[in-house]
């Protein structure tokens, strides 16, 4: 892709695209964690570990 050849409009729409992408993957990289340091919180607060996991579609 020659970034040259784009129009404004077309590069400010390949800069958005690229920054949503990015923050996708940021997304799928820290979510995992986020949710264990949530579980652990929930059932050492007294939550059923059964509901949680019927939250997140575990089994």
């Amino acid at each position: 892709m020659d970034l040259a050849t784009l129009t404004d409009d077309d590069l400010s729409a390949l800069r958005f695209a690229v920054a949503v992408e990015q923050e996708r993957r940021q997304a799928l990289a820290t979510i995992p964690a986020q949710v264990a340091q949530l579980a652990a919180r929930f059932v050492d607060g007294g939550g059923d570990r059964a509901v949680m996991l019927d939250a997140v579609g575990g089994e």
